[in-house]
């Protein structure tokens, strides 16, 4: 089975949003026989934010989106959820932990999801926080292509996004791409002390959880924040300003595993050097 790379899946999302006419309550996806995690997930931000209701669907994703929509889980589709809209919930919920123990270990292993749920939902507390209206909506999903075996991980939050919060913090960058490419280096940071937690906040960091994916498991990797874009397989990289402004908001992270264990995993967490192959340049 082959199915598409996760950009050509966020930007089905884009195709579809931009055919949508802004009045009416009901979104035609009929046109895609496949949506995945970073179609579907961006597109119910979407419908949500715009009061639409309905969702018309081609015969085959049918049954997927209402699973999608009622929050059903399968042996493949682990429950679409609407994040806590606390820190405080998000904590006393143990919701990273919730959501990493209904993954299939397989993928990469059961550390290396934790570590990557922790790390995903977690930044959406310590650096747009719900409660202080950086985001009104944070999103997790998680879709296993069996025949594939491959697996996706999406977080979203409809937020001020990376370049949003490093213009509140008079962070310098070129533009949106940048922002994304300084965000994964280690060590930077926008968010104080006093807006994390110490059990969700200080973590591995973002630039070890892609080489988690990337180095320890030959897999992929998609970032979009804002107009920014940073499509990542294997040892290859793209940087790519994008055409979303009326219809994305905050920041949409995607990761693809394979279904082997993450080689060197412990050497990987120690890793600390900037992933200087990421660097974005004009």
């Amino acid at each position: 089975m082959k199915i598409p790379s996760l950009l050509q899946d966020y930007k089905k999302f884009e195709k579809l949003a931009k055919k949508y006419d802004g009045v009416s309550e009901s979104l035609n996806t009929s046109s895609e026989y496949f949506l995945g995690p970073a179609t579907i997930v961006p597109l119910l931000c979407f419908a949500e934010t715009n009061n639409i209701h309905e969702i018309i669907t081609h015969q085959n994703t049918y049954d997927f989106v209402n699973r999608v929509l009622n929050h059903r889980e399968t042996s493949t589709t682990k429950p679409f959820v609407n994040l806590p809209k606390t820190r405080k919930e998000f904590i006393e919920n143990r919701s990273a932990t919730e959501v990493a123990e209904k993954i299939n270990s397989d993928y990469g292993g059961y550390y290396a999801i934790h570590d990557i749920c922790s790390e995903l939902i977690g930044n959406i507390y310590n650096h747009t926080p719900m409660e202080k209206g950086y985001a009104h909506q944070g999103y997790s999903f998680a879709q296993e292509y069996y025949n594939a075996k491959k697996l996706d991980i999406c977080v979203m939050d409809d937020g001020l996004s990376i370049p949003g919060k490093f213009e509140e913090k008079n962070k310098s960058f070129i533009d949106d791409c940048d922002a994304i490419s300084q965000a994964i280096i280690p060590g930077v940071t926008t968010a104080k002390d006093e807006e994390t937690d110490i059990r969700y906040s200080r973590g591995h960091g973002l630039s070890t959880i892609l080489s988690l994916v990337i180095d320890g498991n030959n897999g992929e990797a998609l970032i979009v924040s804002r107009q920014g874009c940073l499509h990542i397989t294997n040892d290859d990289y793209k940087y790519i300003l994008l055409d979303n402004k009326d219809i994305f908001k905050g920041t949409l992270i995607t990761l693809r595993l394979n279904k082997n264990p993450i080689e060197n995993y412990y050497d990987i967490l120690e890793l600390t050097s900037m992933r200087s192959k990421f660097k974005y340049e004009i």
